[in-house]
């Protein structure tokens, strides 16, 4: 007799399985999907948040060449789009990166995003530079916040070192 013939014998010998088995198979498979959801759902919502972070830094270090140099002014934006997507993604109307400081940052998102973007620059010592990036991620009004500075030392802007985030995740 083969060992594959003893095999088959036992899965045939061994009849269906008993309710305590069942049981206990439903019981693991119940507590590891417990345990794995949560952990996930965080995933998808921490995924969300890599737009903001990307593009803050992206739209920062534009900002950060504009105010170096001074061939290419710019000047505050409005908060764009208008409102701030409000549990869900947006695809903006044509138009909407229509502003100067957009243009000249070379900033235009045509596929739909969950934040609303803003630059602001202040002509005097202070705040010489911030991005900022705000998202109602679960649409509850609470807004999760990313922005990006830069100061003047004198004649030079400095970036603040890292991101500030304010609730992540809302």
């Amino acid at each position: 007799m083969s060992h594959f013939d003893c095999v088959g014998k036992l899965l045939r010998v061994r009849g269906p399985f008993t309710p305590l088995q069942l049981a206990t198979t439903f019981a693991v498979i119940g507590c590891a999907a417990a345990a794995s959801i949560p952990a996930c759902v965080r995933a998808v919502r921490l995924s969300r948040t890599a737009e903001a972070t990307e593009n803050v830094e992206t739209i920062f270090a534009a900002g950060m060449h504009a105010r170096i140099d001074p061939a290419t002014p710019i000047v505050s934006t409005p908060l764009t789009p208008a409102s701030v997507p409000r549990g869900t993604t947006v695809a903006d109307p044509a138009g909407t990166w229509d502003h100067p400081t957009w243009q000249t940052l070379g900033i235009m998102y045509s596929d739909p995003h969950w934040y609303a973007y803003r630059v602001d620059v202040d002509p005097e010592p202070g705040t010489a530079l911030r991005v900022v990036a705000l998202g109602d991620l679960d649409g509850d009004g609470v807004f999760s916040t990313f922005e990006r500075s830069a100061t003047f030392d004198g004649p030079t802007v400095v970036a603040r070192p890292g991101l500030v985030v304010t609730a992540e995740l809302e």
